[in-house]
């Protein structure tokens, strides 16, 4: 029976380290995702009494492996290994994986960071359109044309009214 050890990750998002995951090959279908930790298993497909949230399982790892499992904390995931995968996943296959992480975090972070600047644009132009609306009807209202014209961003607008 393998030992297994806990090893702590800074890594806290879950897409991100899904996606870390994929980049080492494991595909979406050879990972399991749990909202609540399940048992890992041992080689000899026995059960465990390790858990995790996010589960590859040893019929992907190779023969004579263990399940390994990311169990979710409030400090970020923890990596479960057992003694006898640690060479292969353990210290240096985890500091390779942070790098993938944190490429994976910058992306979505960026992917974050533009869609808030979209979202802040469509709502200034929102604002824009709905100020020239109510220039338009009060005008009217008053008895003036609006003559419109349109300089890159900026928005003239001359009121013009006819006396006879």
């Amino acid at each position: 029976m393998s030992a297994y050890m806990r090893l702590l990750t800074p890594m806290t998002d879950e897409e991100c380290l899904l996606g870390a995951l994929d980049d080492f090959g494991f595909e979406p279908s050879m990972i399991e995702v749990h909202d609540t930790p399940v048992p890992l298993v041992g080689y000899q497909g026995d059960r465990r009494p390790q858990v995790a949230n996010i589960v590859i399982r040893r019929q992907h790892l190779g023969p004579g492996s263990n399940d390994l499992g990311f169990v979710s904390s409030p400090t970020g995931y923890q990596l479960i290994v057992s003694d006898a995968d640690r060479p292969q996943h353990g210290d240096g296959w985890l500091s390779q994986l942070h790098v993938r992480y944190r490429a994976h975090w910058a992306e979505k972070q960026s992917r974050i960071e533009d869609a808030e600047r979209r979202r802040l644009e469509d709502e200034r132009r929102r604002v824009v359109e709905a100020q020239r609306q109510a220039v338009h009807e009060r005008a009217k209202k008053l008895g003036y044309r609006v003559e419109e014209t349109r300089e890159g961003e900026t928005i003239r607008m001359v009121l013009v009214k006819r006396t006879y």
